[in-house]
């Protein structure tokens, strides 16, 4: 394998979203990360269309729903995730009109600070975590659980001003531990009436760890 492969398939194989979409919107090429974030098989080639459809159904994808493709040479945009990640996408038409896009997983520069005294939605709650998740000034990093019926009001008023707090799809509390190893995190867990307390794993996303709490 020479140089130029090599490189190529380091981009490939790495944590930038690749993808490369014809001059109808169709998609020709993508690498594993960009038909992963949007849950497409390895021969997978849907109109720009169709993989915005099936993400909507799937409750994958972008939080909004994609505005149309530009037809500007070039151009860069922010974009939140249902994963809770923040990706920056850069946009550029090709001589022949197709579209090569290139994603970055911007969570740790955009790590919102932790709001005190407040319940976050599932959203918002998904991209604080996955923040903290990216940042590797918050490790080591726990979660704890408490039951639907705990009073959020007084759970409030005892966590950490570092900590966040939401409220999950099944209506469970969780309270994020930044800062935070296993044998601290139970103490605190003691303290809150956490009924599970769980370490994450270097590397995932919210969207793993929210899978195993």
């Amino acid at each position: 394998m020479n140089q130029d492969d090599l490189w190529w398939q380091t981009l490939a194989d790495g944590p930038l979203l690749l993808a490369l979409f014809d001059a109808d919107d169709r998609l020709l090429r993508a690498n594993p990360a960009y038909r992963a974030a949007w849950q497409l098989a390895d021969d997978a080639t849907p109109a720009w269309s169709e993989m915005v459809e099936a993400a909507l159904l799937a409750g994958v994808g972008p939080v909004e729903a994609p505005e149309r493709r530009s037809r500007m040479a070039q151009r860069g945009y922010e974009q939140a995730w249902r994963d809770g990640r923040r990706l920056w996408w850069v946009e550029q038409r090709m001589p022949a009109g197709g579209l090569a896009l290139t994603g970055v997983d911007i969570s740790a520069l955009a790590r919102p600070r932790p709001l005190s005294g407040q319940l976050l939605a599932t959203q918002a709650g998904t991209e604080l975590l996955q923040a903290l998740l990216a940042d590797p000034r918050a490790w080591p990093l726990s979660i704890a659980t408490l039951p639907a019926d705990a009073d959020p009001a007084e759970l409030l008023t005892r966590i950490r001003g570092e900590d966040g707090c939401l409220r999950l799809q099944d209506g469970r509390l969780l309270v994020m531990l930044p800062s935070t190893g296993p044998a601290q995190a139970a103490a605190l867990g003691g303290r809150l009436g956490a009924t599970g307390l769980t370490e994450a794993v270097w590397g995932e996303s919210a969207a793993a760890l929210l899978a195993r709490v």
